[in-house]
């Protein structure tokens, strides 16, 4: 079967229309903002990723009690659906028996430390015995789906879960249909880079799902796969409309990055390159589902950097946008406008 082809624009208009930046949700659907995850690194990502997608988005919504926190790809700080815990812990477990025994006796001693208890991180591995041999060691107990994390942006804590009743195997299948859900079209390689597992589990969890998927061709891309069911969404997107102010790690921005922003330059200061720095944090400014500039902020006081000179009705918007950041500050919300170029 010949592959369909599609556009740029087609891939980007599809990832913000089921990445749910187009009419924000209501609170009571905020699991579904966080359905592919959302990485809540400093300074509170998370947060802010909620607040382009949920309406009303307060600064300790990321305790919401349909959502949780975990440790996933890498040792970040990932909040997710509270009902998915088995998805993105279990989903991302090596299938190496010899690599599972070990994170599972690390659990075991962590938890048996915890005895119930929820305990600062600190606290926990200064009474291990167990030889934690990598730092990541620790951390990687998150995909037994035994060890949950609470981070408040300046400490974190553990806290012991009932092991999900998933199986790990069916959750590596629903993992893999997210990620193709949430950043497709994509290749098995983008996969375990996303996931932090080993390229041969990727591969081995991408081709049980041959059946569910087709290829796509991808203008600039190359050959890639999304999920049959979501073909037509993909080639049928329409733009969406609105201003988002989305944060350095949020996931419209974290895969295909020439694809989002073509230009060399302007994408410099949406992802400086490493070892670069411009003295801040960067954001995409997404207006219409396309990246028109770059913002900052220190507390709540928000400066803008548009590409070029924007309509009256995106700088109201974007400003709303901005006035709104739930950040927990005794600063006053403020926005100032500084174009590139």
């Amino acid at each position: 079967m010949t592959a369909v082809r599609v556009t740029r624009g087609q891939v980007v208009r599809y990832r913000a229309h089921v990445q749910e930046l187009g009419s924000k949700l209501p609170k009571s659907e905020i699991a579904r903002a966080a359905y592919g995850g959302l990485q809540d690194s400093a300074p509170r990502s998370g947060v802010l990723s909620l607040h382009a997608r949920v309406a009303d988005t307060q600064p300790d919504d990321w305790e919401h009690p349909d959502l949780a926190q975990i440790w996933f790809r890498g040792g970040a700080d990932y909040v997710i659906p509270r009902a998915d815990i088995g998805v993105f812990t279990l989903g991302s477990l090596p299938r190496d028996e010899a690599i599972c025994a070990r994170l599972e006796a690390i659990a075991d001693e962590a938890l048996a430390i915890l005895d119930g208890q929820v305990l600062k991180v600190s606290e926990v591995r200064d009474r291990m015995t167990f030889d934690i041999k990598h730092p990541l060691e620790l951390k990687n107990t998150s995909r037994t789906g035994r060890v949950l994390i609470r981070w408040n942006a300046s400490m974190i804590w553990l806290i012991g879960n009932e092991r999900p009743a998933i199986d790990a195997e069916d959750a590596r299948l629903e993992l893999a249909r997210r990620f193709l859900h949430w950043y497709g079209p994509q290749t098995p390689e983008r996969f375990a880079w996303w996931a932090a597992i080993e390229p041969t589990d990727a591969k081995t969890t991408w081709n049980a799902l041959a059946d569910e998927v087709v290829d796509v061709e991808v203008d600039r891309a190359g050959l890639r796969s999304i999920l049959a069911g979501d073909l037509d969404v993909l080639t049928g997107a329409e733009p969406i409309e609105g201003t988002r102010l989305l944060p350095f790690d949020d996931p419209f921005t974290k895969n295909d990055r020439e694809l989002l922003v073509a230009d060399e330059e302007r994408r410099s200061h949406v992802f400086p390159p490493v070892g670069t720095s411009r003295g801040y944090i960067p954001g995409a400014v997404l207006v219409d589902g396309e990246i028109r500039g770059v913002w900052q902020r220190q507390q709540r006081k928000v400066t803008i950097h548009p590409w070029k000179k924007l309509p009256k009705r995106v700088v109201e918007s974007v400003e709303a946008e901005a006035l709104t950041v739930p950040i927990s500050s005794t600063s006053k919300p403020s926005v100032r406008w500084e174009p590139i170029g």
